[in-house]
C-alpha cells in the first residue's frame, strides 16, 4: 500500500509519496486546480493501484484534493493540523517545510490518522448555515444599537427597520437552503430535544453532518470545544480550567444557546444548572456545563435514532 499526503496551500500543493514502510518515493510541487490534482492522482493510481490520500485541513484550500479523490474513488482522509503539528514536534530535529509535512501526512495515513472523506463532508449546508448565525448575530447587534437610539429619543431612519427585517428573511432562506442538504431525520430528531428550535437544529446538523464519526459523546463535546483542559502536575490535578475551544465554533454556540434556553424549561437541567450556581459557578461556567447536558443528549437521540422523551 502507498500513501500519497498532500500539504495543501492557497495556490500550490506539496505532495509526497511514501510506501508501507513510510519511505519518502517521490515529491511534486503542484498547483492548486482541479486539473492538475486530477493527473497526479490518475498517473500515481496507475502505477500504484492500492493508493490512500490524505491531506491536512487548511481552510478551504483542501477542497480541490477531497473533490478530486471522490471523483477518482480513491480512498482520502482528512487530517486535524494539529496532528501534523504534534508529529512534526516529535521528531528528533523537529524540523517543518511544506515538503515534509507532506510526508508526514503520509505517514500519518499509513497509522490510520484522520477521519475518511465522504460526499457528505462537502455538503455546503455548514456553509448556508454559519453565514446565516453570522448574519444573524450582526442582526442582534445593530437590533441593540437601534435600542440604544430610541431609549435617547433620537429619530430612527424607517430604511433601517426594512434592512432589518430583509437581513432576517435573508437568514431565513439561508437555513432553508442548508435543511435541504442535512438529513432530515437528523434534523427532526434534535428538534425533539427542549430548547432546540428550527434554526438551532439547522446549525447543530450542518456542524455534526454524520454522528457516525464520533464514537463517543465525549468525542463529540470535544469536538465542540466544550471540554475543560486539563493540568496535572505530580498529584495536583487542576480540574476547573478554561475550555479547550477546539474544534467546530459554531456547534458549541448553538450547543450554548440550546442550553440557556434548556435550563429555563426542562426540569433536569433546570436543577442541575441551579446546582452548578449554588456551587459558585457564574451565568456561563454553569450554562457551559449545561451544553456539556445538552450535547450528551444530542449524542444520544443522533445514535439511538429515536426521539428524545421529557421525563415526567
Amino acid at each position: 500500500m502507498f500513501t500519497l499526503g498532500f500539504d495543501v496551500a492557497k495556490n500550490y500543493h506539496d505532495v509526497a509519496l511514501a510506501n508501507a514502510n513510510g519511505t519518502l518515493k517521490q515529491r511534486w510541487h503542484i498547483a492548486n486546480t482541479m486539473p492538475a490534482v486530477v493527473n497526479l492522482l490518475k498517473d500515481v493510481k496507475a502505477k500504484h493501484p492500492k493508493l490512500c490520500v490524505g491531506c491536512k485541513a487548511t481552510g478551504i484550500y483542501h477542497y480541490t484534493v477531497l473533490q478530486a479523490c471522490l471523483q477518482l474513488s480513491i480512498p482520502c482522509r482528512l487530517i486535524n493540523p494539529l496532528t501534523t503539528k504534534q508529529f512534526t514536534s516529535s521528531t528528533i530535529r523537529g524540523r517543518k517545510t511544506d515538503a515534509d509535512d507532506a510526508l508526514s501526512i503520509a505517514r500519518l495515513v499509513m497509522r490510520g490518522e484522520g477521519i475518511t472523506v465522504t460526499s457528505s463532508l462537502l455538503s455546503p449546508a455548514r456553509d448556508y448555515a454559519r453565514l446565516a448565525t453570522k448574519i444573524s448575530q450582526h442582526v442582534h447587534a445593530l437590533k441593540l444599537e437601534a435600542r440604544y437610539l430610541s431609549d435617547r429619543g433620537l429619530p430612527i431612519d424607517p430604511i433601517f427597520v426594512t434592512s432589518i427585517d430583509n437581513l432576517e428573511s435573508l437568514c431565513k432562506r439561508l437555513r432553508n437552503q442548508a435543511l435541504g442538504y442535512v438529513d432530515k431525520r437528523s434534523y427532526d430528531l434534535l428538534t425533539s430535544l427542549t430548547g432546540i428550535g428550527p434554526a438551532i437544529a439547522v446549525s447543530l446538523a450542518a456542524e455534526i453532518n454524520d454522528i457516525h464519526r464520533f464514537k463517543t459523546a465525549k468525542q463529540l463535546v470535544a469536538y465542540a470545544g466544550l471540554d475543560p483542559r486539563v493540568r496535572q502536575s505530580g498529584t495536583v490535578l487542576h480540574r476547573n480550567t478554561k475550555l479547550t475551544k477546539r474544534g467546530s465554533a459554531e456547534l458549541r454556540h448553538s450547543l450554548f444557546l440550546a442550553a440557556n434556553i434548556a435550563r429555563q424549561h426542562d426540569k433536569q437541567l433546570k436543577a442541575y444548572y441551579q446546582k452548578k450556581r449554588l456551587e459558585g459557578r457564574t451565568y456561563t461556567e454553569a450554562t457551559v456545563a449545561t451544553a456539556r447536558k445538552v450535547c450528551d443528549r444530542v449524542f444520544a437521540v443522533l445514535t439511538r435514532g429515536t426521539p428524545y422523551v421529557k421525563s415526567t
